[in-house]
């Protein structure tokens, strides 16, 4: 089948059950990504199921708290979306994102959505800047919110989550990683792929 029929075929692939306020009410919730796509209609989503708080993280401040409004103006509902920046551009402003992240009472899931796709060969902490923001930044939150994530499944005795949106774009370089020899991340970054 090729790659255009499968995609066609998945669009119609049946959703698990709709989540119901009682799934949701009281919880925090962090969405990152959340201005655009996927994430903002997630964020939305979450925000109309009675969520306790939703953190809608965004590279950009202003970008962060016009989505912050706007979502409140879709639902109706004001106080529970909250703008934080996170550019995971950079491992500092994730650092800076978590050390808020352990400041909460819980966190229920964290929905990674972020990602960029880039059309120039760039680099970022030393990395070829897609690979550092849809992979290694992505991970390297996913382990530093993990343990608030851990914690809040113990002390409210619920069901935590972290989830990490992907795309089926990645399915299209099967066979390239078995022609990297060696270390993965270093033949990633050195443009492999022909992105270079």
């Amino acid at each position: 089948m090729s790659s255009f029929a499968g995609f066609v075929k998945d669009q119609y692939t049946t959703l698990p059950i709709v989540p119901t306020p009682q799934d949701c009410k009281g919880k925090t919730y962090i969405v990152t990504g959340a201005n655009t796509g996927l994430g903002y209609e997630c964020a939305k989503h979450l925000v109309r199921l009675e969520a306790k708080r939703v953190i809608l993280s965004v590279r950009s401040p202003s970008k962060a708290e016009a989505t912050k409004a706007k979502i409140e103006a879709e639902t109706g509902i004001t106080g529970v979306a909250e703008a934080w920046e996170l550019e995971l551009g950079s491992y500092d402003s994730v650092k800076r994102f978590t050390e808020k992240v352990k400041g909460l009472d819980r966190v229920d899931a964290i929905i990674e959505n972020a990602s960029i796709a880039l059309d120039t060969w760039t680099t970022s902490e030393g990395l070829e800047t897609c690979l550092n923001v849809n992979v290694v930044s992505t991970f390297l939150l996913a382990v530093q919110v993990l343990p608030k994530l851990q914690d809040t499944a113990k002390r409210f005795g619920v069901e935590t989550h972290l989830v990490v949106v992907g795309s089926g774009v990645a399915f299209q370089a099967k066979g390239e990683f078995e022609k990297i020899d060696g270390d993965i991340i270093d033949g990633l970054n050195q443009g492999i792929m022909g992105k270079r």
